[in-house]
């Protein structure tokens, strides 16, 4: 009988887990958080291109852009309303009176750029940069050194569309990119002339094409420098409403959509704005604002 019942207890106990001995326990890992896209923008500037010369020759591709985005065709851009000091303007958030480039050629006897750029700030917080035009002029960005990849075009859309396109598939944060026949037409052709809306059709082809190869998670900026046709119908560069208005188109992942802006956009806006999406700092006396109400709420 003890027998028995010490044969009983130990049954017991097994089935209790008493001191059997347990299976090993396999250590709980952590599920690791998904790595957020890299926050990415790309600027592209359309030289010369009026907002209703953009209307005029119905270009698919940037009214697509901004049916899928927050736009304007009322934006503003700084005197004088030349390529340069425009675009100097554009990619730093400082005015002419601040930056200091006043001319429109590549002059570096004359001065340089001397102030902080949106590539400055990029790079100064680890970011990757990239600029591909279709004029020498722009060489004052490269002569900073905080342009990682520079690389200037024949003056031809076409080949600037080709070369950003292989670029995009590169490690970039912030690519700026310049078309320039838009501009060049309106000057041999003069602005608003069948020519020069031909032109804006096949450069916005070309847009068309980079658009296709943009990551889906970056924010794209279509814009321009200058418009063109005002007081000097082949010119460009007064205080004319002409010269002066341009468009701005902005869509990503947290844009608005087929939204017409109520802000003032300016083109020193440009910069703050991609700042702001790439979550950098700009200067803080820049002129310039992120046009915030392009973009849903919170970051």
């Amino acid at each position: 009988m003890p027998c028995l019942i010490i044969l009983l207890l130990c049954l017991l106990a097994a089935a209790c887990g008493g001191h059997s001995p347990s299976s090993p326990t396999a250590p709980v890992v952590p599920t690791p958080a998904p790595t957020p896209p890299p926050r990415q923008v790309v600027i592209v500037s359309v030289d010369g291109l009026r907002p209703d010369a953009l209307i005029k020759s119905n270009a698919p591709n940037i009214q697509a852009l901004a049916a899928r985005g927050a736009y304007t065709w009322e934006a503003r851009t700084i005197m004088p309303s030349n390529t340069l000091p425009s675009h100097v303007s554009m990619l730093t958030g400082y005015p002419p009176s601040v930056h200091g480039i006043t001319w429109d050629e590549y002059l570096p006897g004359k001065g340089r750029l001397t102030v902080p750029t949106l590539f400055t700030a990029a790079r100064a917080a680890g970011l990757h940069t990239v600029m591909v035009v279709g004029k020498n002029k722009f060489d004052y960005f490269k002569d900073t050194g905080a342009v990682e990849i520079y690389s200037v075009c024949s003056g031809a859309d076409d080949d600037v569309a080709s070369q950003a396109m292989a670029l995009l598939h590169t490690d970039f944060n912030v690519m700026f990119i310049h078309f320039p026949e838009v501009d060049l037409t309106g000057h041999s052709k003069n602005w608003m002339s069948q020519a020069y809306l031909d032109r804006v059709l096949h450069a916005d082809e070309d847009v068309g094409r980079v658009l296709s190869a943009v990551p889906g998670t970056a924010t794209v900026i279509v814009t321009a420098d200058h418009g063109g046709g005002g007081a000097r119908a082949n010119n460009h560069g007064t205080d004319s409403a002409m010269d002066m208005t341009i468009p701005w188109v902005v869509s990503g992942p947290r844009s608005l959509r087929g939204y017409r802006l109520t802000t003032t956009v300016r083109t020193t806006d440009t910069a703050a704005t991609a700042a702001y999406v790439l979550g950098i700092a700009l200067p803080p006396d820049v002129a310039g604002d992120p046009v915030t109400e392009a973009f849903l709420p919170g970051r």
